[in-house]
């Protein structure tokens, strides 16, 4: 990063440059902050913070390899799908409290959020018979 940044001087921080992409991150946030003069300062900085936190949280129910997960839940898809339909709130608030009317074209993400639902239910259900075929044939 920071030969695209075209900066001079180390561009090694940490050991081995662990921490190098949290201290390039922690820059590129807090150098240059760009608000509007009319928008609600806090909202305006909260807004992508909390819809990031609630992308992390999505990945609390994704498998990594058989038996590897966070959080075992019956309802991991649904709950995948409200966690995501949440984060839409992040935008929203953003474009409210910049008072410039940005977060308008948000109100389609629910529709295909429901259409995504819908098709997801029907692959886990078949999973589901694959598995306990597959568990009856084993030795």
């Amino acid at each position: 990063m920071a030969f695209v940044q075209r900066r001079k001087g180390p561009d090694v921080v940490g050991a081995f440059g662990l921490l190098q992409p949290i201290a390039d991150g922690l820059k590129l946030i807090l150098k240059e902050p760009i608000s509007p003069s009319s928008a609600n300062f806090f909202l305006f900085r909260m807004a992508p913070v909390a819809t990031f936190m609630l992308s992390l949280v999505a990945w609390a129910v994704i498998p990594f390899d058989y038996g590897m997960v966070l959080s075992d839940l019956n309802i991991g898809l649904l709950y995948l799908f409200a966690i995501s339909s949440l984060g839409v709130y992040g935008i929203i608030i953003a474009g409210w409290s910049s008072k410039t009317g940005g977060g308008r074209s948000v109100a389609y993400d629910r529709r295909t959020n429901w259409s995504k639902m819908g098709l997801g239910l029907i692959n886990q259900h078949f999973l589901s018979f694959i598995q306990r075929g597959r568990s009856r044939f084993r030795a």
